[in-house]
């Protein structure tokens, strides 16, 4: 049995490269991805958001904003704190990152 995410498939050794074309596909990527650089109700600076994005990305503002503007983080208004906006079938795989502990409210 392959526990693989069909996500995968439009990775690069696990790094988001370019984003497909369809949207189907990029939304796929996006929960994907997300689900591996901010646990649901864990929160982040901006700072520290950007360098887990890095982690999977060479252009690691680019993805941020793809994952604000695909409703998967949300951000504070000035843009110091960053969180999960909600929970995908994607946090429940093998390499997502677990949910925290103690969940805090900046």
């Amino acid at each position: 049995m392959d526990d693989t995410c069909p996500a995968e498939r439009f990775l690069d050794h696990g790094r988001w490269v370019r984003a497909p074309r369809r949207t189907a596909d990029r939304e796929l990527v996006l929960e994907h991805l997300a689900a591996r650089v901010l646990a649901p109700g864990e929160w982040l600076t901006e700072s520290e958001v950007t360098g887990r994005i890095a982690q999977v990305s060479d252009d690691p503002v680019r993805l941020r904003r793809d994952l604000v503007e695909a409703g998967l983080l949300g951000r504070r208004a000035d843009g110091s704190t960053y969180w999960r906006e909600r929970q995908t079938v994607h946090d429940d795989e093998p390499g997502a990152l677990p949910r925290p502990d103690d969940v805090w409210w900046p």
